[in-house]
């Protein structure tokens, strides 16, 4: 789980695959940078998840494109 304030390596080298964190650009608006785990990969794109319930993830945005990966964050 993620601490807010604690810093994270993320790195584009590497691709996230379901289960592991990942830095991407919302897909609607793509000037702000989310952090979330990824709960499935489709060809359409990668499903993000939360971890609590009032957080957003694809159930609110829709999948994230492929473009709009930025990496794969190190815990």
């Amino acid at each position: 789980m993620l601490v807010p304030g604690r810093r994270y390596f993320a790195s584009s080298l590497f691709v996230p695959r379901t289960g592991d964190w990942a830095v991407f650009r919302h897909p609607q608006q793509a000037d702000t940078i989310y952090i979330k785990r990824v709960r499935e990969i489709l060809d359409t794109g990668y499903i993000m998840g939360g971890m609590v319930s009032w957080a957003s993830s694809s159930d609110d945005f829709g999948p994230v494109p492929r473009d709009h990966i930025l990496g794969k964050v190190f815990v």
